[in-house]
């Protein structure tokens, strides 16, 4: 019985070591690097200078040939096909521009030493354009008048307004002081902008302080009115500045139109293909007949096979009225899908006869990427079976406080050549997984061997007992 236990033993522990050599050479299989011609196509990457790093907009033959929305599967090769490491980045859709100073027309305002702003009479002369062109008040004699503030015309501006700067006679090096501004359409209703905003103008040990900028909340106002504490002296001006908003600049969107195509066996359901994963900004769909007013659903996918997934309800209409073609507005949308689908109500009829048209907005991502190694360099895209790559950029470039931001330069695109064509896009047939096989084939003999092998040992010791049995009776 102990010869069989320990053959027992021994050949578990052989099928165990058999085993994990199987596994371990399974595991340890060396993994190809990746080549251009694992790619279906590529577009060349031109540029001037020898920086280390470039940028470029990708372009929609990228989008339309990667099997990935995340654009995973492409990669930057240099001439000895190496793969450099790169970035890709979606550019922000709106942008501020720089506050600008425009000129105000101004005037003095006279008044009694007594007075208020607001019991000054005035008599306005304007131009053909409406603008102020001469103030005046209803101030007593110049012994009994000082001058009491502006006011300012800012009608002609379209940009709303954030800061006034203001400059005086030479004569006031040093002074401090408060400014109250108000705002008005009609020169009749005031309203408060700030008030008590600090001025100053100090020379001391060498030093100088000047404050002679005035910042509030943005206003869009025809008029501004300036005033000071009655116990202040007269701020004697001889400039004012005004300091426009920064205007919000959408970047152009590309548009890709596509004509949808009935849903066999389903009224009011209209497919689109945009041929391309594109990260989507926009849809503007157009109705196929004039004075059309549906209600519809929108549905999109990312594969053919995929469930659909809801988007949007909206009103969809074209209508003439009043001499004017009226059209339902962009609905804004996420996402990369390729497939959309437009579910119209049919109480109303629907949308007759003719098909919708669809104009996907779309921004480009930026792919910036690195020139290790020789020129040239190429972008290839195209490939169902790789993973995205695991390298990072974003802090490549490191950025401090005060300094200048780093200025990458741009790269041109070629033409799209073929690498390993179309075939790459479809993913290859799995090979049979012989080495996986064989080692359940292993472990089930193992199973079996050690089976019988205890069934035989179950066995001997049941005859064993029978024989001890039989001596002990005699």
């Amino acid at each position: 019985m102990l010869k069989y236990s320990c053959r027992l033993t021994f050949t578990m522990l052989a099928i165990s070591f058999a085993a994990c050599n199987l596994f371990a050479a399974d595991q340890t299989k060396p993994v190809a690097p990746i080549k251009p011609q694992d790619f279906a196509y590529a577009i060349p990457l031109q540029f001037e200078g020898q920086d280390a790093l470039y940028k470029t907009t990708v372009p929609l033959s990228v989008y339309q040939n990667t099997v990935r929305g995340d654009l995973g599967d492409l990669r930057v090769f240099n001439a000895q096909d190496e793969v450099v490491p790169h970035m890709l980045q979606q550019p922000e859709r709106s942008s501020i521009n720089q506050p600008v100073l425009g000129k105000l027309a101004w005037f003095p305002l006279q008044g009694s030493t007594d007075a208020g702003l607001d019991q000054l009479a005035i008599r306005i002369k304007r131009n053909a354009a409406g603008t102020l062109i001469d103030i005046n008040s209803n101030a007593k004699p110049a012994a009994q008048t000082r001058l009491s503030g502006y006011l300012l015309d800012a009608s002609a501006l379209k940009q709303s307004i954030q800061a006034l700067e203001l400059d005086w006679t030479a004569g006031r090096e040093s002074f401090v002081g408060t400014l109250h501004i108000e705002s008005s359409d009609d020169l009749k209703h005031w309203n408060t902008v700030v008030r008590n905003a600090p001025l100053a103008s100090l020379q001391f040990g060498g030093h100088s302080l000047l404050q002679k900028r005035v910042e509030f909340p943005a206003l869009h106002a025809k008029y501004l009115r300036l005033s000071w504490p009655q116990d202040m002296t007269p701020l004697q001006l001889t400039g004012i500045h005004a300091e426009l908003a920064g205007t919000k600049i959408d970047t152009p969107l590309i548009w890709l139109a596509t004509t949808g195509s009935a849903m066999a066996g389903k009224a009011g359901e209209y497919q689109f293909d945009l041929g391309a994963h594109l990260p989507l900004q926009r849809l503007r769909i157009e109705l196929p007949q004039m004075n059309t007013l549906v209600h519809a659903a929108v549905f999109s996918r990312a594969h053919a096979d995929d469930s659909w997934h809801p988007v949007s309800n909206t009103v969809l209409y074209k209508l003439h009225h009043s001499g004017n073609d009226l059209n339902n507005p962009d609905i804004a949308v996420t996402g990369n899908h390729r497939y959309w689908l437009l579910r119209v109500e049919q109480q109303n009829g629907g949308l007759g006869t003719g098909m919708p048209n669809m104009q996907a907005g779309w921004q480009p991502h930026q792919l910036q990427f690195v020139t290790r190694g020789a020129a040239p360099f190429q972008l290839a895209y195209g490939n169902s079976e790789i993973k995205p790559a695991e390298f990072q950029m974003l802090n490549l470039l490191p950025a401090g406080e005060g300094k200048a931001e780093y200025k990458i330069l741009s790269a041109q695109t070629g033409a799209q050549i073929v690498l390993g064509g179309e075939a790459r896009l479809t993913a290859a047939p799995l090979p049979l997984p012989w080495k996986k096989w064989g080692l359940w084939a292993v472990l089930g003999i193992a199973v079996l061997l050690l089976g019988w092998m205890a069934y035989r040992l179950i066995k001997q010791m049941e005859s064993h007992d029978k024989g001890n049995t039989d001596s002990t009776n005699y």
